[in-house]
Formats: structure tokens, sequence, C-alpha cells
């Protein structure tokens, strides 16, 4: 009480320690932010060649042009808008340089034309494929007669006017290069050789693991010589950092399944009461099957109790996928193992495209009309317009519900009927039906129970978790610790500071999680981070299915190579061990050239080798190996021998069979000029924007915002 009153008589101390207090989380914030905006402002996303991408042009795009995106999407969409902005301003840039552009006559050729963007193609076109002609008429109208006037409409119009843009500055400018490429005559010939000339040969291969790890020792100078031979070929565009990873899987016990067991029964007592089969069914995250489904297609562990039971019967519980599953027969009916049908089918479910059906139908009854006839001129669906409607045969389960139960469980050959899909109306006539095993198929309703594991199972997986977190004060630390309890130690693919998916993990936000930590500031090498990350069940669960423990392996560096980077670099450190084994191997084979007896001498096989071309360079269970490739093919004649060659897969010994023919080029090498521009304007369309953005001056500070 004593405080209390010294508080009201000195209100005033009160009010200066809340202002100190506010002031604080106010500079805070200032300084946090100013440290993480360092090198842009707060609404700039990312620089292309000096030109600021803004973090508000980029949202807005996402939120019109990916408005309904999928569950788990949202890092590979970002990761598409952030593509599509690069190398649209790429394209600016270059257009401008170059005098190119999209007209307003080239673009609205393109919007509502004969020259449809694919764009639009994409956006704008049936289930058939084809472009919805009424709706994009429809759209142009409304501009022309500035009835376009929704503001989300016109601001998705415009944002789709600039893709299209896009899309044909790249189209031009992938033309341009095109039709600088030239294929000199010595070219030609070339391809032409290594398209025709073919060898035939034995070989012997002597894999690498023919000489154990332990022989091998990689110095500083293996990895000096091999940056020497190969400088530019593992340069860093972007830093990458590696982390390495123990994970705690958590998997229910015998007590969490007596207690979904449990729970299966009390489903069973409701459904058993349930006045509504499918109401109750429903309510509880239950299925009811609108098919009648075989045998084959029903749970293995019940499927005879389900085939043969009375239809009111509730069959279990039984256990089937991670779950006790509850089903009630709801139906039994003989169903055909495929049927003959043809349809008429006007697009939209409206009143008024059901009354055409429904006068289609009048002239059929009346015999005034025949069915194809009236599927050539009425018919919507161009696949089967053609041909009178008829679909042919087709199985049970193969067209979308509706049509599949008017055509497999309520039809009679040679009557009409009409159903409404999500492609409009169809009418329906059933023309043949094929029983070949007459077996009856069931409808369910189906329960199911997961078996998950209980808070308490989550928790002392965790606590086992943090046990080790807590000795684990370097990445050795924790090696040690989760080696001698039993746990695995991974390492991650090298991550970029943008990257959302981790090794096995896939993406998502648990992953991204890690990827930030691992490119704090306060994170260095070795580092262990002092959290436990939790993964939730990928299959929709709502339980933790995993706990990670993370450490830094290591930190690679943006530009050139150097030894550090290549020896933390697996697949360069196998290459140089490779080496190192090939030379062993290359010693102990010496000069022996008889391929049984090395065959014989390190138990492998003598293989052959037909028809191969230079172009090919892949051997029967050796995958590609040109240098073994390239040394046969100058081989002098047939029976001569190579030395031991080091390959990709092993150490070979090749022998020719035949002489390689020496083919003189044709006169006329206009095929194989043609051949060889083909190929190198193919490799050009797939990868020339993506190896201009690897050279151009990219800053990229998404990382900073999502």
């Amino acid at each position: 009480m004593a405080l209390i009153g010294t508080i009201r008589k000195n209100g005033w101390i009160l009010i200066v320690l809340m202002v100190l207090a506010l002031g604080g989380f106010i500079l805070m914030d200032i300084i946090s932010n100013a440290q993480r905006y360092s090198s842009a402002d707060i609404n700039t996303i990312g620089k292309v060649k000096g030109t600021e991408i803004k973090r508000s042009e980029f949202d807005t795009y996402e939120k019109l042009i990916y408005s309904n995106p999928q569950p788990g999407t949202a890092y590979q969409i970002r990761q598409q808008v952030w593509d599509y902005f690069v190398e649209r301003t790429l394209l600016e840039k270059e257009a401008e340089a170059l005098g190119l552009g999209v007209g307003k006559e080239e673009l609205m050729d393109l919007q509502f034309g004969q020259n449809l963007s694919q764009v639009i193609v994409q956006r704008f076109s049936g289930p058939d494929g084809q472009p919805n002609r009424e709706q994009l008429n429809n759209i142009k109208n409304a501009i022309e007669s500035g009835n376009f006037t929704d503001p989300t409409n016109r601001a998705y119009w415009a944002t789709q006017e600039k893709e299209i843009i896009t899309e044909r500055l790249q189209e031009k400018i992938g033309a341009l290069l095109s039709k600088a490429i030239y294929a000199p005559a010595w070219q030609a010939e070339m391809a032409y050789r290594e398209s025709n000339q073919r060898a035939n040969f034995l070989f012997v291969r002597i894999p690498y693991d023919r000489v154990a790890d332990n022989e091998v020792t990689l110095t500083d100078d293996d990895f000096k010589a091999y940056l020497k031979e190969n400088p530019r070929l593992y340069r860093q565009f972007d830093e990458t950092r590696t982390v390495e990873y123990v994970e705690f899987n958590v998997y229910p016990t015998e007590s969490d399944s007596a207690a979904a067991y449990e729970a299966a029964w009390k489903l069973w007592e409701g459904l058993r009461a349930a006045e509504n089969d499918s109401l109750y069914t429903v309510t509880n995250r239950g299925t009811v099957d609108s098919r009648f489904r075989k045998k084959d297609d029903l749970p293995a562990a019940a499927a005879d109790s389900l085939t043969t039971a009375p239809v009111g019967t509730l069959v279990g519980p039984f256990y089937d996928k991670g779950s006790w599953v509850i089903a009630k027969i709801l139906g039994r009916k003989l169903v055909p193992d495929s049927v003959q049908a043809r349809h008429i089918l006007i697009r939209d479910a409206t009143p008024e495209n059901e009354k055409k059906i429904d006068s289609l139908m009048q002239l059929l009854t009346s015999k005034k009309a025949r069915f194809d006839s009236l599927a050539i001129a009425n018919s919507q669906d161009p696949g089967s317009a053609a041909k009178g409607g008829d679909l042919g045969w087709f199985p049970e389960g193969a067209m979308v519900p509706e049509f599949n139960a008017a055509c497999f469980y309520d039809s009679e050959i040679g009557k009409y009927y009409k159903v409404s899909t999500q492609f409009g109306w169809h009418l329906i006539e059933v023309t043949g039906k094929k029983f070949l095993n007459n077996q009856a198929g069931v409808r369910l309703a189906t329960l199911t129970q997961p078996i998950e594991p209980s808070k308490g199972t989550q928790q002392r997986v965790k606590d086992k978790a943090l046990e080790i977190l807590q000795k684990a004060k370097t990445r050795q630390d924790l090696i040690e610790l989760a080696k001698k309890e039993g746990y695995a130690v991974m390492s991650s693919q090298p991550l970029k500071a943008t990257d959302f998916s981790l090794s096995t993990f896939g993406q998502g936000e648990e992953a991204r999680e890690i990827v930030r930590w691992a490119y704090e500031d306060k994170t260095k090498v070795d580092a262990v981070a002092q959290e436990v990350f939790s993964f939730r069940d990928p299959n929709g669960g709502y339980f933790d299915s995993k706990y990670v423990l993370v450490a830094l392996k290591n930190i690679t560096p943006a530009g050139d190579a150097t030894v550090e980077t290549l020896k933390n670099n697996p697949r360069v450190e196998m290459e140089i061990r490779n080496r190192k084994k090939a030379e062993i191997l290359k010693n102990k084979i010496g000069n022996k050239s008889d391929l049984d007896a090395l065959a014989a001498e390190w138990k492998v096989s003598v293989d052959t080798a037909q028809n191969v071309v230079l172009m090919q360079s892949f051997l029967p269970g050796g995958g590609a190996e040109p240098r073994i490739v390239g040394a046969v093919f100058h081989l002098a004649k047939a029976g001569a021998t190579t030395k031991p060659i080091a390959g990709n897969n092993g150490v070979y010994v090749a022998r020719l069979l035949e002489n390689i023919p020496d083919l003189a080029a044709p006169p006329d090498l206009a095929m194989f000029r043609r051949q060889a521009v083909s190929s190198t304007i193919s490799a050009l369309r797939v990868g020339w924007v993506n190896l201009w953005r690897k050279y151009s001056d990219i800053d990229d500070y998404r990382s900073r915002f999502f």
C-alpha cells in the first residue's frame, strides 16, 4: 500500500519511465530496420543493372496474377514472380538499346487477334484447350466502349499487358540471336562424321571402388592442381551455405494407436446410431463414395468383408495406411468393366442450355433425328463431335463422377440421359457394356481415425532433441553426441539466401526458417542453432512429425573457387579422389592389353559396344564416357588397344574390333549445316536468358522480406 501511495504522489516518475520504455522500443526498431535495409530502402526488393524492383509492385503482381494460390506454394510463387521481374527488366533495357518495342496494333493482335500470346492462350482457354473467343471479344468490346471500369479487372489487364510485352520482346531478341547463328563448311562436315562414323569395340572397366578410400590421401596440392586445370568450373555466382542437421522423427506409440482405436469405436457407435449415414460421415470428416468400388480398389485388410457382407453392415475398425477405418456398405451393384458411349455437350450448365439438351432429347426420343447428326451439328466437344459424339470404350472411373455414374450405374443401352458436370450439360447414350469378371462393386461411407503421436509423444522426442542441444556447443559436439545416441548426421545441399527448400524436407516455412538462421550475421561456421526446428506433418496432420537440430558447416562466398571452397564441395572431392585412384589402377594395369586376362584378374566382364558414334559417348553399363569413346576413334586399325584411360566411372582399356570407315563428306552438306545450326539454336532458346541473368549485375534483397 505504501508503494502504491508513493506512486500516486509521484505519478510523473511513472510517466517518464513509460516514455523512456516506449522510446527504447522505437529506437530498437529503427536500429533493426537500419541494419536490415542498409543496402536498399524498405520498398526495394532487388536491383537489376541499377533498376530497382519495388516491393509494392512485386506484391501487387503476385496478388493479381496468383490470386488463388494452392496451399504451400507461397515461396514457389514468389520465385516465379522474382524471375519474371528480373527477366522483364533485362529485356526492357536490351530492347531499348536495340530499338525494339511492341506497338499498339501488335499488342491488340496478341491479346485479341489471330496471333494470340501464349499468356492469353493459357489463361483464356476452355477445357478443350482452345481460346475462348467469346470471352475475349466481350473484354475487347468493354475496353473499346469504356465499360471496362472495374478497378481490379483494369489492374489485372494492365499487368497482363506487361507480361505479353515481355514475352514478345523475348521472342524478338531470341529471333535476332538465332539469325546470327551460322555453321561453316568444316562444322557441317564434322556434324556429318560425328553422326555417321561408327565404332565397334570391346572394353574392360575397373571401377574406382576397387581402390579403398583409405588408400588415397588428398592434400592441398591436389586441390591446387585441380583448380589450376579448372579455374572457372566452380565459380560461384551467389554465396552459398551448407548446414549439417540431425532429425528426430516423431512416431506414434502403442498407446497412441490404442487411443486412436478407442476413438474409432466411438465413430463406429455414432455411425451405427445415425439417422443419416451420409450427413454423419461428412460431418466427421469422412467420405461418401460416388462410385461402386470393386475388390481390387478396396483396402486389403477388409476387402473380403466389404465385398461379401450385406448392405448396411458396418465393417471395422480395420487398419489402413496409418489409420483405423470404419466403413458402412451403402449399396452393391454389378458394374461393367467398360462401356461404350456417345454424347452431346453444351458448355456451361445454365438453365438455357438445359432446355437445349431437353429439345435435342425430344428429337431423339421421337426419332425425328439421328444422334450422330445432332452431335455433329450441336456438340461443343470438338474431340467427339466430328465422330458423331462417339467416345469409344472407356473404363470405370475414367470420366468425371457425374458422367461416370450416368454411364456405369444408372444406364440402359439405347436410352438417353442428361447430366450436368463441370463442363456443362451432356446428353448421353450408352451403346455397349462389357462384363469381363462380373464383379460387383460396393458404395461405402468411410470414416478414418488417424493414428497420430500425442502431445506427450511429441514432447518426449523434443525433450531428447533439447537434451542434445544443451550439450552441443559446436558442430563437432553435435556430430559426436548424435552419433553416440544413434542419430544420423546429414548434410544439406548448398543453400542460397533466398532458398525455401531443404534436402528431404521439401519446401515451406519450416525449411525457410533454417535457411534464415544460416544467413544471420551472427551465424558463424561451426555454430549450432540454439533452437529446435519443428516440422509439421507433411500429410496435413495437426502434429509435429520431426524436430531438427542444425549447425552451419561451411560458407562458400561468391566469386572464383579457392582451395578451401573446393574442399567443401563433395563432387570435387570425389573427382580428385577418383583421379588418384585412377593413377593407382593404371600403375597396376601397366602395359597389359589382354582384355580377357584383365577381366579375370579384376573379376569384371569384357563388354561390347556396338555402333557407337562420337555424339553418343554412352557405354553399356558405364554411362557417359566421352574420353574413352574419343580415344577409341583415334585408334589406327582393328585390333589396336588403348592404354588405360581414366573415365567417369572407372579405368578403361578398350580394343577396336573393326576399322572405322573414313567417311567422305557428301557433296551437299546443307542438311548437316542445318543440323549444326538447329542444335545450337535449340540450346540458345533454352538457355540464353539464364546465361544473360548469370552475368548481369543483380542484387537480390528478398531474404530481408520473406
